[in-house]
């Protein structure tokens, strides 16, 4: 590398050769870089805490779920995104007409602990709407 008259010392650090071709020394580190993330990569999904197991879903973790929705569009509960209460009657409206359509295709088929807690999510829901659509008319 050339030395200038003012001191300043000039690296050529481009990769390339001027047939477009890695350079030898860039070649190295590059392979070195590789194996050296790689290494990492191992290190660290060995020293993280094991993810803990997933939910089984089943009819009562939907009902659950379109619960917690209606009661978060409700303005019940904080919605977890914005941590506000914030009110959507509508998208609750269809979140309860979902759990009504739920209840009225699997009667019979539920098992009694699954049919209370549809029964009283739906009563619990259909409630807080009436009062939360109230609020808003007054």
């Amino acid at each position: 590398m050339a030395e200038a008259e003012g001191g300043f010392k000039v690296s050529d650090r481009r990769i390339l050769t001027e047939e477009g071709e890695l350079k030898e020394e860039a070649a190295k580190a590059h392979e070195t870089q590789s194996h050296e993330a790689v290494h990492e990569q191992h290190a660290t999904e060995a020293s993280s805490p094991k993810e803990e197991p997933e939910l089984s879903m089943d009819f009562k973790t939907l009902v659950f779920s379109f619960r917690m929705n209606a009661l978060v569009q409700l303005g019940i509960l904080a919605n977890p995104v914005t941590n506000k209460a914030e009110k959507d009657l509508r998208a609750a409206k269809q979140s309860i007409d979902i759990l009504e359509v739920l209840n009225d295709k699997t009667k019979g088929n539920l098992d009694a602990e699954e049919a209370q807690l549809l029964e009283a999510s739906l009563y619990e829901l259909k409630l807080s709407y009436l009062q939360a659509s109230n609020q808003i008319k007054l």
